[in-house]
This record gives C-alpha cells, sequence and structure tokens, in this order.
C-alpha cells in the first residue's frame, strides 16, 4: 500500500512544486525590476517641486525618451461637450404666442410666473396712463395717482426679477417671444479652457442619442456670462429648428464647436499626461534636463491633441516616455 501511495501523491505534487519554483522566480524578477526603478530614481535630481528633472548623462533612462521640435500644422479641432434639449418653442395654428415647453417644472414654473408678471406689468401701465389722464382732469385724486404709480413701479419690478431668473438659467423670454417657426433649445456645458474656441453666432454640429447616426446642425445664440465654480464649465445655449415637432426636452446630445484651424501645436496623445485634472507635457531643456509645463489643449481626433496653450515652437517635446517623467515628478 506504501508503493501504490507514493505513485498516486508523485504526479499530484508536481504542479505545486512547479508553482512554488514560478512564483519565486516571479518575486525575484519584481524585486530586480523594483530594485532597478528606486535605483533609477535615486540618481535622477528632481527640483523646483517636480517642475525640472536631471538625469545623469549616462543614465539609461534618457533610452526610454523621445523627443520631437513642435511646430505648427493644420487640424480640426473639436470642441465636443454634453447637451441637452431644456426647451421646445412652437406655434399652433391658432396662438398668437408661442407654446413653450421645458424639461424641468421649476423652470416652467418660472416661466408662468413670467407670463403673469408681464401681464400684471402691462396691465398696471395702461391704468397708470389712464389714471393720468383722470387726474389732468380732476377725475381722481392725488392718492389714487399715487396708488396707480406704485402699483406699475410694484409690476415693473416684479417682471424684471423673473426676466433676471430666466436669463441665468440660460433663457431670454424676450428672444423666445421673438422667435419665428417651431424649434428647440439645447444647453451645453464647455469648459473654461475651450472657451475662446466658440463665438455667438457661430455653428455647432449636434448629434442626438435618440438619432444617433444623423448630424444636425445649430446655431450658437448665447454664451453664459457665469463660471461654475466647481465644474469650470459655462452654460452656452443653442438652437435647432424643429419643424417636425421630432425633438423633445430631456433629449440627451452632445455638440461640436470644432473648426478648422491652419496654425497649432500638435502632438500625439502619449506626450501628454493628467494629474488632478490638469494636462502637462515635458519639455527636453538640454540633453539630460527636462521641465514640466502645464498646457492647454483641445482633441484634434482619436490621436492628436491641439495644444492652445503653454507650448512654444521649436521646443522639444517628449512624445515618448512621458509617463516614466510623470512618476518621477510628480513622486509616483
Amino acid at each position: 500500500m506504501k508503493g501504490i501511495l507514493k505513485i498516486i501523491l508523485y504526479p499530484l505534487l508536481m504542479p505545486a512544486v512547479l508553482l512554488i519554483v514560478s512564483l519565486s522566480t516571479q518575486s525575484c524578477t519584481d524585486a530586480d525590476g523594483k530594485q532597478a526603478s528606486d535605483a533609477l530614481s535615486k540618481k535622477v535630481s528632481v527640483n523646483n517641486e517636480g517642475q525640472i528633472i536631471t538625469f545623469p548623462k549616462d543614465s539609461p533612462g534618457l533610452n526610454e525618451l523621445k523627443v520631437s521640435t513642435a511646430g505648427k500644422g493644420s487640424a480640426t479641432l473639436s470642441v465636443i461637450a454634453p447637451a441637452r434639449i431644456v426647451a421646445s418653442i412652437s406655434y399652433s395654428k391658432n396662438s398668437v404666442s408661442p407654446i413653450v415647453l421645458f424639461d424641468s417644472p421649476d423652470v416652467t414654473s418660472l416661466y408662468s410666473q413670467y407670463i403673469q408678471s408681464k401681464a400684471n406689468f402691462e396691465l398696471t401701465s395702461k391704468n397708470l396712463i389712464r389714471t393720468k389722464q383722470m387726474f389732468d382732469n380732476l377725475g381722481v385724486t392725488g392718492k389714487d395717482l399715487n396708488q396707480a404709480e406704485t402699483d406699475a413701479a410694484t409690476a415693473k419690478a416684479s417682471l424684471a426679477e423673473m426676466e433676471g431668473r430666466l436669463k441665468l438659467l440660460g433663457f431670454n423670454p424676450v428672444e423666445m417671444e421673438s422667435i419665428k417657426g417651431d424649434m428647440v433649445w439645447l444647453m451645453a456645458d464647455v469648459p473654461e479652457a475651450q472657451l475662446s474656441e466658440i463665438s455667438k453666432g457661430g455653428s455647432a454640429r449636434i448629434t442626438l442619442a435618440s438619432f444617433p447616426n444623423k448630424i444636425f446642425t445649430g446655431r450658437i445664440d448665447a454664451i453664459g456670462s457665469i463660471i461654475d465654480p466647481n465644474t469650470r464649465e459655462i452654460k452656452v445655449r443653442i438652437s435647432l429648428a424643429n419643424p417636425e415637432g421630432k425633438f423633445l426636452p430631456g433629449m440627451f446630445a452632445q455638440a461640436d464647436f470644432g473648426n478648422k484651424i491652419r496654425e497649432a501645436y500638435i502632438l500625439p496623445l502619449t506626450a501628454v499626461v493628467t494629474v488632478e485634472g490638469n494636462d502637462y507635457i515635458f519639455i527636453q531643456t538640454a540633453s539630460n534636463i527636462f521641465e514640466r509645463r502645464k498646457v492647454v489643449m483641445a482633441s484634434s481626433d482619436a490621436s492628436q491633441l491641439v495644444i492652445l496653450n503653454g507650448l512654444n515652437e521649436n521646443e522639444k517635446v517628449v512624445t515618448s516616455g512621458a509617463i516614466l517623467l510623470k512618476g518621477i515628478s510628480f513622486g509616483y
């Protein structure tokens, strides 16, 4: 029985022995790699809070870095922002004023208050004119005139408040009333750094989740005056014709404000690293010295980036190996 047991157990033990040998070998390899990385970082000098990195001139780390000279080229700049249809404006056959539908009950209520305030202001204004005429003809007392003036002033203040609150949300009620034809309004959230690429009156290419294979062209009607302190984004309002009524409030969309630019610094994706929401590149200032530089960029296509600010012509940019410099510069 003992001989039989030995024959049975032997093949069962072999994989375990091989696994132990494999793990031991892997452990040695990992340890060697970590030691090599530690040795490299010890030899590298980091100054000015990680902005300046100096390698020994014979450092093997230099062989992992590829550098290209920055030059200007042409690219199609993509400034893509999430958007949503926030209102639809239409006219029925018998309506004089537009029918406005919002995607938010709160905005709907606010717009209703605006309509009421406007009607009250028009009523009190007419009453004030009539009361003044009657006062001039001794038909009413001074007290009646004062009351009419107070009512008109109060109505005007209420109307201004409602209009101001709507404008803060990106809606201009006066513009809504002047629209001819059926359309929708979209609201896009554009990053502060890309705002310079957008101008009022320009066009935007719109794709809607409900119509994924189609591209529509909208018009930039307004750019907000307040930047969100948390997201660093600004509201941009876009109008889009809706003659068939197929676009509905609440639909999600994307707005592309991109355009063709002739003079731009274009870099591959591998040249840029991101830390805590900020984008950086590394400039070679000497054969073994690199400077970390914060940049403002925009997407061009799936493989390229357009640098809007932070790079000068003929500077040498690390286009391969930036991830190594990121670890050294930021300490991880």
